[in-house]
């Protein structure tokens, strides 16, 4: 069975002020029409969609945020005629192709010389290896002199790397990946060209994601229901606040 998603995108325009700007009402989640607090910020579309609470399921809260990028930063120890390994760990993505691995792993190595190996040429052995290698080169750079830091870049926030022996590895910044960048919104092609009364995601703004699955009538002589996936994107400027709180009050028994 498909599910259709729905997105709504609450923008700056308007505020929100008043508990009465969203309602439960006999277990039925609605926007006021009548509030003028609501008209330039609610989408048209949301404004006369009532939500049947209990049909809620699946929710998912995430707080709107720009990418973070990781960094890790590998101190080695300088000890002659020794081995030494990084080990550099990211996902391909978030779907499974095939059943194949969906991590790929590399595994960087270098051997110090009889004499003179010092913690400067441990890491530009590494350095040099990292960024030229075709794919890490992509996703990472790696600077330093006496220590080896690997920062990863944009749009690639998140990877992980092994020292072994010899090399204390220190996660110094834990990335994390965007959520609700209006830019990155725009660019999945998912939103139409222009506003068809859901709002439309603002580059230059970050948006809070409310999602959950949405069972919008029961067909139980059809063998099951009929269900949708409901995206709320809420951007958290002026009171706006006060709206994704009471969206927040009022679904938090589904997340």
């Amino acid at each position: 069975m498909s599910i259709a998603v729905k997105q709504f995108v609450i923008g700056a325009a308007g505020s929100a002020t008043a508990a009465g700007d969203v309602a439960a009402s006999a277990g039925v989640l609605r926007f006021d029409l009548a509030d003028s607090n609501v008209t330039g910020c609610v989408p048209v579309n949301l404004r006369s969609f009532p939500i049947v609470l209990a049909g809620i399921s699946g929710g998912m809260y995430q707080a709107g945020a720009a990418e973070v990028l990781r960094v890790i930063t590998i101190t080695p120890t300088a000890v002659n005629s020794t081995d030494y390994r990084i080990t550099l760990s990211a996902e391909k993505g978030t779907v499974f192709s095939n059943n194949l691995p969906n991590e790929v792993q590399t595994v960087f190595t270098h051997t110090t010389p009889a004499s003179g190996g010092t913690a400067t040429t441990i890491g530009d052995a590494f350095r040099s290896a990292i960024n030229n290698h075709p794919y890490w080169s992509q996703r990472v750079v790696v600077t330093g002199t006496t220590t080896i830091i690997i920062t990863a870049k944009a749009g690639f926030p998140i990877f992980s790397a092994a020292g072994g022996p010899n090399l204390a590895t220190v996660v110094t910044t834990a990335g994390s990946p965007a959520v609700g960048v209006g830019a990155a919104l725009l660019a999945t092609g998912t939103f139409p060209t222009a506003d068809d009364g859901n709002g439309l995601p603002v580059s230059g703004q970050t948006y809070n994601v409310i999602s959950y699955d949405y069972e919008i009538e029961s067909k139980a002589a059809m063998g099951g229901a009929v269900r949708e996936k409901h995206i709320i994107y809420v951007n958290n400027s002026g009171n706006n606040a006060t709206l994704l709180s009471l969206l927040q009050g009022l679904l938090s028994t589904r997340f």
